[in-house]
């Protein structure tokens, strides 16, 4: 019974809410709520702190969350062990992923993945880089991508190296040549990705002497990519949003390379369970397969 009980509190902690705990794990509030409060008795310390946004967890809950974490993952491991004794496999993962590689590669390598273990399933959550590693070290996802190098709390491996492009209407005048000067940037007319939603592209313009002419602002990225095929314009965006390409647009390398390397991220201290370690290794095989590392 204490482990359901663990499970309800990391849940809680998860979602930052009894209620969507509740509704996750298919208990009643009260009975979350139950099972917290008997946890927080028998510690004799408070796991639990409320303020106007809701709940968060405590100092002493901060303390306690790698021991809870780990015990957790050992049921889990004991749980996949005894369905593969039944030719299971069964069990779940989360993964943090940022919008360019969920898009795209993603999909395909789970769907590899899925060949595998038909009967693993996922729970992808989508975010910044800040945000995927806040969430690795607070348990919140089991493995996460990320731009490298990481910090030393979290424990990575390389996978590919992704290539910012410039996207071209297929009639433009530099769709044919072997790649696309950086300085002509502003000579076009510039569809943007607002709210500076990409760190490296953020930066990348930002860098720029000549700053690009920017006639639309958009806040998705599909968005970009339609706009750029009807031919409002240019825009910039990671390689990998491009695999497959289903758009009728051009992909040019600039004249200056500009690359970043992605990795597949853990946190350091908790031991991965035996899922996110097959997926780790299945996305690490999968991306040499594909010639991407």
């Amino acid at each position: 019974m204490s482990i359901r009980k663990y499970i309800a509190y990391l849940k809680t902690i998860e979602t930052g809410s009894i209620t969507h705990a509740a509704a996750q794990l298919g208990y009643t509030q009260s009975a979350i709520s139950r099972m917290i409060a008997d946890l927080e008795d028998a510690w004799g310390v408070k796991l639990l702190t409320r303020n106007r946004s809701g709940i968060e967890i405590s100092s002493e809950g901060l303390v306690l969350l790698p021991k809870l974490q780990a015990i957790c993952k050992d049921y889990e491991d004991l749980n996949y062990a005894i369905s593969e004794i039944h030719g299971l496999s069964s069990g779940s993962i989360r993964v943090g992923a940022f919008s360019s590689i969920s898009s795209g590669w993603l999909p395909q390598m789970i769907k590899s993945f899925h060949e595998i273990y038909p009967h693993i399933d996922f729970q992808l959550i989508n975010g910044e880089y800040n945000q995927i590693a806040s969430w690795l070290r607070r348990g919140l996802v089991d493995c996460g991508f990320l731009n490298l190098p990481v910090s030393n709390d979290l424990e990575a491996s390389f996978l590919l190296q992704d290539t910012l492009v410039a996207i071209l209407p297929e009639n433009h005048p530099l769709a044919n040549d072997p790649c696309y000067p950086i300085a002509q940037l502003s000579n076009e007319d510039f569809i943007n990705l607002k709210e500076e939603q990409d760190h490296e592209i953020t930066k990348f313009l930002d860098h720029l002497q000549q700053k690009p002419n920017i006639r639309y602002e958009v806040s998705n990225d599909y968005a970009i990519l339609s706009m750029v095929e009807c031919g409002l314009g240019i825009s910039v965006v990671h390689e990998l949003m491009l695999y497959p390409n289903r758009y009728h647009i051009v992909a040019k390398s600039f004249d200056i390379p500009q690359v970043r390397d992605i990795g597949i991220a853990v946190k350091r201290d908790v031991p991965p369970s035996t899922i996110t370690k097959l997926f780790v290794e299945h996305a690490k095989q999968w991306a040499r397969k594909m010639g991407m590392a």
